[in-house]
Formats: C-alpha cells, structure tokens, sequence
C-alpha cells in the first residue's frame, strides 16, 4: 500500500506543473517569500538560508529486454543529480534514465523484497547481452553491490512469478516520473515515422 501511495502522491504532484505558465509563474511568486522582500536577494545567500535535503544511499533499477533492446532505468537523486542528468542532450539509446526521489525508489526496493527479489536474485550485474539464452533482465544497485535477475527458458516458476511482479512495480513507477531528457533525434518507434532504409 505504502508502494501505490507514494506513486499516487507524485501523481497528484505533477498536476500543478500541468496548468498555464501565467497562473504558474503568479503561484511561485506568492510562495516564494523572496517575491515581497524590500531588499533583494541573491540566490548564493538564499541557498545559504535554505541548505539542500540531505541525500541517502544511492539505489538504482535498470530493466533490460534483450527482445527489443530496449533498456530503461530509474535512479534517485542520491544517485543522479536530475540536473546533471537532464541538461545533456543524449542519444536516444542513452536517454531511457529517469531520476526519482529517494524516498519512491526506496520504497519500490521494498517492494523487490517483498516480492523475494533479493533471495532470488543473483550477485553481480546483470548480462549485457540475451545472446538466445535471455529475454529480460532487471538489475537493482544499492549499498551492498550489483544484484540482478536474468529472466530465460532455464528460469525457475519461483523466479519467473518474482520477476513479473517486480517488473510491473518497476513499469508502473517509471511510467509515473516525468522525464525532462533532451535527445539528438527522437526515437522511431516514439514518434510513430517510418523506420528509414538502410543504405
């Protein structure tokens, strides 16, 4: 429950980012108190007066399918400064990373441990290629290392059950969290374009 509550609160989140840029614009200004202050301040002075949440361990789910080669990660902002990570524009293959607030990743890791990822899963991370032997792969990085489950023809009822469930809680969340990358060319298969011919 705590998993579909905190995916609920940053649904709910994003809706004030959804209304106009003059109503938006006339929102931060009365909530920032810096709006109404006889004398300006700068920024530097600001951030002194108001210092940065405290961050924790850096966690990360990455989702592999070999099938399609489409690859997808979620990372913390403990892990990934969302500034750094937007700012770049990147290539369509590398731009499938979204960063989360600490406290959503770590609560769908609690999910991964409800679902027995962590007794399953194998140490290390996760194959870099399906090479026929897999289909799907998911790769959690924590405190403690590398941990990932392959998922192929020679995969226990216990580890397939397990791996469904902790895909779908992965899909969900990554689905929920705004991505804000900037690509050199947006993907075919996003933009709905014809797949140009090889030459």
């Amino acid at each position: 429950m705590r998993f579909q509550g905190l995916v609920l609160l940053l649904l709910l989140g994003l809706s004030p980012a959804c209304s106009s840029p003059k109503s938006s614009a006339q929102d931060a200004a009365a909530k920032d108190p810096r709006a109404n202050r006889a004398e300006p301040i700068s920024d530097e002075e600001w951030n002194k007066a108001h210092p940065a949440r405290a961050h924790g361990d850096p966690l990360a789910v990455r989702f592999t399918d070999f099938r399609s080669n489409r690859k997808l990660a979620l990372v913390n902002e403990s892990h990934t400064d969302p500034s750094e990570q937007y700012s770049q524009r990147r290539k369509a293959e590398d731009a499938m990373t979204k960063v989360g607030h600490d406290e959503v990743v770590a609560a769908l890791l609690e999910r991964f441990e409800e679902h027995g990822f962590f007794k399953l899963a194998d140490a290390g991370p996760a194959p870099s290629a399906g090479a026929g032997t897999w289909n799907m792969a998911l790769e959690v990085e924590r405190k403690d290392g590398l941990h990932h489950m392959a998922l192929g023809a020679s995969s226990t009822s216990a580890q397939r059950e397990c791996f469904t469930l902790c895909r779908t809680d992965f899909v969900q969340l990554y689905s929920s969290i705004l991505g804000l990358q900037a690509v050199e060319r947006v993907p075919d298969w996003q933009s709905g374009a014809p797949v140009p011919p090889k030459h």
